[in-house]
């Protein structure tokens, strides 16, 4: 739970991303050496994780996470077109966020509108909504937004999987 209070620390890597002309983002793969190595890089540093760019300097994901930060009232996410792999609780994320009425640009963006920002935060299926307190040298803490996002996305897989349970037993005799 600490983490989801204060925060985590990433890095920008100097480990780029797999082009997606080379490899496509869209499929999970066994070609995970540059993600492996840009998570030894975040460790070496201090760090709990990696954000990887791609060739043109553009902002990815992390090692296994997407990246959100919120800078001038909107709330950004590289585009799929930054050679990411479009992951089933970003989708979930940007959804709450548009329904709540929070502004999203999906887009390229480089790592000093990361550093410009005023929360960040990363997501993925095991960490959900986790919020980021550190990226390289550059300190935020866990704002509204990212606490707003994570408590919704938490009611959301909830109501989820309420709704599931009601449907009855499970196709493989789990209640």
């Amino acid at each position: 739970m600490f983490f989801y209070e204060k925060g985590i620390s990433l890095i920008i890597s100097e480990t780029k991303r797999n082009s997606r002309e080379a490899l496509n983002p869209q499929m999970k793969s066994l070609n995970f050496l540059n993600n492996i190595l840009a998570k030894i890089e975040a460790k070496k540093r201090g760090a709990y994780d990696a954000v990887m760019l791609n060739v043109y300097g553009k902002l990815t994901e992390g090692t296994i996470s997407n990246v959100f930060f919120y800078k001038n009232g909107i709330l950004c996410t590289p585009s799929i077109e930054c050679g990411i792999l479009d992951g089933i609780t970003r989708g979930v994320v940007i959804e709450i966020a548009l329904r709540e009425g929070v502004r999203v640009k999906e887009d390229e963006f480089t790592k000093e509108d990361i550093y410009a920002s005023a929360e960040v935060f990363i997501t993925s299926t095991t960490l959900e909504v986790m919020p980021v307190s550190k990226v390289d040298n550059h300190e935020y803490s866990v704002g509204t937004v990212t606490k707003f996002l994570h408590k919704a996305y938490m009611e959301e897989v909830s109501a989820y999987v309420k709704n599931v349970k009601a449907e009855g037993p499970s196709l493989w005799g789990y209640e």
